[in-house]
């Protein structure tokens, strides 16, 4: 049933109804924004325009919206709790309206498509349903605040919309090129504004990050486009291009290590363990011999922050109604202590919701996707999330074994890399709801999903004959067969 639901062919007929909807929920935005704050009227005039470039340019606008995702400040709409406030951010904006736009543009040309048949549409959109049913069920039982509730639905279906985009502009190698640029141009400039906080703050963060910045995301976002610019260097051929990219490689490490952050910390190592894993041997080579070094330079230069907040995460400290959880034998800080217990209530707060779990936001704020995921959404919830990672893992592997394009080989292995290390990233951070993680990451998993496309369009097909010649063809056929019976009567 779901690959017939999400086996489109044209959209023709879906792109109406999809731009019906998507114009009521950016409606529906405006009209909130109006009523708070009074240069609407503005946003909406700009909001027309890029509907516009969208409609005629739909590269300029992915390319705006690469650039938007970290570097756009944050508006608040308003705040339900002091963890869980609600937030709208320029590209919030960008993607209903590219989606609009691009929606518009297949409405009027044949042969153009939003939801390509990929393996992943059925997941992604078991996933959709679960955690829509889950919510509604969550507000029914006065679990969700409904505004908020449906403010968080949203942002999940959003990133789908940008795998969505992403997969269906993209249409020749060109593209992957140039948003890749962009990615890393985009990198670039948040690792430079990173490192110029060090020595100004405790831990570096992204640029307009709400309420006073967010250390794990940005490290979280840097593993992950390390991750893909890492793949490119090991798989393509950059020639002048390849010691800038290294150079920019190690320094990331850099604010990488001054954002504190122990899930980043957590995530770099399988990254990298998954690039030597899948790399060619003399590849192997040199990526463990980096691993090498780089261990040697750290003991060397022993840098007491990081040390400090590794070893701090061991050390118990009493702190008020925080017991101390210790595993195996080893005690944890007042932090990771925290975080388990936590984990632990939520665990038996699930028991009396354990299938459906209580909607997104149905309950009290958690670092750790998967046991959010777990307590929201319930068993089926969580099922349908395992699968759709497991799923993006697979897939990203098989078409980096299959593809012969340098190119493509090094951004599937990238974005692989990317993908593992956002998997233990999310063991205790909200990683796969994060929107300055998430944004990238879908917009990256669009581009390496429509590979098989690009390279099944890039086959090179026979040339049909012409009528003409293959008339020619067909008497000249006819007159060897007659001759050869002839000659053959002869003999006789």
């Amino acid at each position: 049933m779901f690959k017939n639901v999400m086996n489109i062919r044209g959209n023709q007929a879906l792109a109406p109804v999809m731009l019906i909807v998507g114009t009521i929920i950016v409606s529906l935005i405006i009209g909130k924004t109006i009523s708070v704050y009074p240069y609407a009227p503005l946003i909406i005039i700009i909001s027309f325009f890029l509907f516009i470039l969208a409609f005629i340019h739909s590269d300029w606008a992915m390319g705006l919206l690469i650039i938007a995702m970290l570097l756009s400040p944050e508006l608040d709409v308003g705040g339900f709790s002091k963890q869980q406030d609600i937030t709208i951010r320029i590209e919030d904006l960008l993607i209903v309206v590219f989606m609009l736009g691009w929606l518009a543009r297949i409405a009027v040309t044949k042969g153009l498509t939003f939801i390509r048949n990929m393996p992943l549409n059925r997941f992604i959109l078991f996933y959709c349903i679960v955690f829509t049913i889950a919510t509604l069920k969550g507000m029914i039982m006065g679990n969700v605040t409904p505004l908020k509730g449906l403010f968080f639905m949203f942002k999940y279906f959003e990133y789908f919309i940008i795998f969505y985009l992403a997969s269906s502009i993209i249409h020749n190698e060109k593209q992957i090129q140039g948003f890749l640029k962009l990615f890393l141009v985009v990198f670039l400039i948040v690792d430079i504004y990173a490192f110029s906080q060090i020595g100004h703050v405790d831990r570096v963060s992204a640029p307009f990050q709400h309420g006073g910045g967010e250390p794990n995301t940005l490290g979280g976002y840097q593993i992950l486009i390390l991750g893909v610019l890492l793949g490119i260097l090991t798989q393509v051929n950059l020639r002048q291009w390849k010691w800038p990219l290294i150079a920019l490689a190690i320094f990331t490490l850099v604010p990488l290590g001054y954002t504190l952050s122990r899930a980043a910390y957590m995530a770099i190592i399988p990254m990298y363990l998954t690039l030597i894993i899948f790399s060619k041997f003399s590849t192997k080579n040199i990526l463990v011999s980096a691993f090498i070094l780089g261990i040697v330079f750290f003991l060397i230069l022993k840098p007491d922050n990081i040390i400090h907040r590794l070893t701090e995460a061991f050390v118990p400290e009493y702190q008020e109604n925080i017991p101390t959880v210790t595993i195996m034998g080893v005690s944890l800080g007042a932090s990771p202590s925290a975080r388990v217990n936590d984990w632990i209530d939520l665990f038996h707060q699930w028991t009396k919701a354990p299938f459906l779990g209580y909607g997104l936001t149905g309950t009290r704020f958690v670092d750790g996707q998967y046991i959010k995921v777990f307590v929201e959404t319930g068993l089926v919830g969580f099922a349908s999330f395992i699968l759709l990672i497991v799923t993006i893992f697979r897939q990203t592997l098989k078409i980096y074994k299959n593809t012969k394009n340098r190119l493509y080989k090094g951004l599937s292995l990238g974005f692989l890399a990317g993908h593992v290390g956002m998997i233990f990233h999310a063991i205790s951070a909200n990683t796969f709801i994060i929107i300055r993680i998430m944004e990238p990451y879908w917009f990256l998993a669009g581009m390496v999903m429509v590979i098989p496309y690009l390279e099944k369009a890039a086959v090179p097909t026979a040339p049909a004959k012409d009528s003409e010649e293959q008339k020619i063809y067909v008497r000249n056929t006819q007159f060897f067969l007659n001759s050869s019976k002839n000659l053959a009567k002869g003999i006789e």
